[in-house]
């Protein structure tokens, strides 16, 4: 699946070093029960669990910034302050994130994580719209996606409502993050509903 600026490909263990490059930041991960990987043994094997031998029903891709454009086209997607790794991020077939059900029992439920440094660019609204494209495609019988984010990470929740997905309730108290202020925090529940986002142009964990 490919868009102006990047295209998902299936997620592999040849991943794992750019999956690292990207749990590994504590801001990035900061909404997740997880945490940051601490390793890159730690980043392969969280990843394990999104592949096909341990997750054989699930959709997870790698994001990559589209490997048959320029380095000058590329060049012009960077953001004007630069953290690090930028350079290794947008470049032909740059790492930039995941996107997929890591989740498929009881419900389909989509999550994803996108490195720091393309954030405020519209790539996370991108990659879920080619997502929910494709994976109304390959899942016929599913009629819709689920989605929780944490009721104050408003980037999310931005691309969650810009992609179609409707808001369900809040599960009040319903994890812990011990380094934020409440720990106790509640969740947002959303739904995109098959047919919401069809003929959109795509070219929580």
């Amino acid at each position: 699946m490919e868009t102006p600026r990047i295209e998902l490909v299936r997620l592999t263990k040849e991943h794992a070093l750019g999956y690292f490059s990207v749990w590994s930041d504590p801001h990035t991960t900061r909404w997740s029960c997880n945490g940051p990987c601490k390793t890159l043994q730690d980043a392969e094997d969280w990843m394990a669990s999104l592949l096909p031998d341990e997750n054989p029903t699930g959709e997870n891709y790698a994001i990559l910034i589209r490997r048959d454009l320029d380095q000058a086209t590329i060049d012009s997607f960077k953001p004007e302050t630069e953290i690090d790794d930028t350079d290794s991020v947008f470049k032909p077939g740059g790492f930039i994130g995941w996107i997929g059900t890591w989740r498929s029992e009881p419900l389909s439920e989509v999550g994803f994580v996108l490195h720091r440094s393309t954030w405020g660019l519209g790539f996370a609204t991108e990659a879920m719209k080619a997502f929910t494209s494709l994976f109304w495609r390959l899942k016929p019988n599913v009629e819709y996606l689920a989605a929780f984010s944490d009721t104050e990470n408003v980037a999310s929740i931005r691309v969650l409502t810009k992609c179609g997905f409707r808001w369900v309730g809040v599960e009040f108290g319903e994890y812990e993050l011990e380094w934020m202020v409440p720990q106790k925090r509640d969740t947002s529940q959303y739904r995109l509903y098959r047919g919401v986002n069809d003929g959109i142009n795509s070219s929580r964990r």
